[in-house]
């Protein structure tokens, strides 16, 4: 097995020259300018609205992406009091956090086993006169049954929140897909295969939105002398709108990086019946998908054989995750929130590694880290 000399982690954040940042912050220093909507920030929103193909008027950047789903749920209503809301066990744990602490109850459906997305017949048998909301995840960058979530919502009326933390860049039909549901939000943690070092960017169907948004993330202040609601203090600054122009610069450049990785992992492990590596389907639920290849997941047979290749790796000088594990419906807060575990989360949580991937990966590292995998397996 090969031992590597510099730690192979499982992401390392994007950094643009140091030149080039550094003419930013000149303009920063210039402008005097550090946070509450500057010019920069200002520049960089009217640039995503471009890549997204949205008027700037159904955008909103946020100090992370956390906070922008609070703030959506606030605005949604999801707050009022006994509101339930469906969402999948198989995230990060912000997306629930985020629905408890404006006080509504994440209730968990169950997972699609090829996408590990939440299914929309998984959520419909959990609808009840207490729901108020949907929110799926587009897990690893990986649509969810985008029409079947539609046709959902609009049965039941209820709202459709997308958490595509790990989604941009990803385009359905040729088209963002952040045109779906009444809100998506994009997280810019420097995880992320696109960074704002911290950030998270909300958009959403109807502009009027974009007012109330913008308000209850700067305290609910809509004038010198007026409060609203009760808001907070989420709103992105200008060193961070900086690095996110710098990022969006080389946009294509990243995503075609770490589809080269992609394949590299694929070149040695696809065909093998011991590991599966979850595939980039060019079509997925009648849709053309433009992938952004943020993450490299494979399934094992079981949680054991995930365990042994999760130690042996990082022996190996190689650190992988296994992301999600353990299910939301594990950590204390939620345990017995809502009846049993759903069988197809449990067996993705026990059975799910991500393997390394980020700009500065060579693809024959990748190609290493892949044998080292199958030589452990045996």
């Amino acid at each position: 097995m090969k031992i590597f000399d510099t730690p192979i982690l499982v992401t390392r954040p994007y950094l643009p020259s140091l030149e080039r940042y550094k003419e930013g912050l000149a303009e920063i220093w210039q402008n005097q300018w550090l946070t509450n909507n500057g010019p920069v920030l200002q520049r960089f929103q009217k640039r995503l609205a471009e890549t997204l193909g949205l008027p700037d008027e159904r955008l909103s950047l946020f100090v992370n992406g956390t906070l922008a789903l609070e703030i959506v749920f606030q605005a949604f209503g999801l707050d009022t009091p006994g509101a339930e809301v469906i969402t999948t066990p198989f995230t990060f744990v912000a997306t629930s956090h985020a629905l408890r602490r404006v006080g509504a109850t994440p209730v968990f459906a169950d997972v699609d086993p090829e996408t590990l997305c939440m299914t929309p017949e998984s959520a419909e048998r959990l609808i009840t006169e207490r729901t108020k909301a949907i929110v799926p995840v587009h897990v690893y960058g990986h649509p969810c049954d985008l029409d079947g979530f539609g046709r959902l919502a609009r049965k039941y009326d209820l709202r459709l929140i997308y958490d595509a933390a790990h989604a941009f860049g990803v385009t359905v039909d040729g088209r963002s897909i952040a045109e779906y549901g009444d809100a998506s939000m994009f997280s810019f943690h420097s995880t992320k295969l696109f960074h704002s070092i911290e950030g998270g960017l909300l958009t959403f169907r109807k502009p009027e939105l974009r007012t109330r948004l913008e308000q209850l993330k700067n305290f609910a202040i809509s004038s010198e002398t007026t409060c609203e609601a009760i808001g907070t203090n989420a709103k992105m600054n200008e060193l961070a709108a900086l690095m996110g122009e710098c990022c969006l610069d080389v946009l294509p450049e990243l995503i075609a990086h770490r589809k080269i990785v992609y394949e590299a992992y694929a070149e040695v492990l696809e065909g093998n019946p011991k590991v599966r590596l979850l595939p980039k389907s060019s079509t997925m639920f009648g849709h053309v998908i433009g992938h952004n290849y943020a993450y490299c997941p494979v399934l094992f047979d079981s949680f054991e054989v995930r365990e042994r290749v999760y130690a042996e790796l990082k022996r190996a000088n190689v650190f992988t995750r296994r992301y999600f594990y353990p299910l939301l419906s594990d950590f204390e807060p939620y345990r017995n929130t809502h009846g049993r575990t759903p069988p197809r989360a449990r067996r993705a949580s026990d059975c799910v590694l991500t393997l390394p991937t980020y700009h500065g990966l060579d693809p024959a590292e990748a190609r290493a880290v892949a044998l080292n995998a199958l030589e452990i397996l045996g």
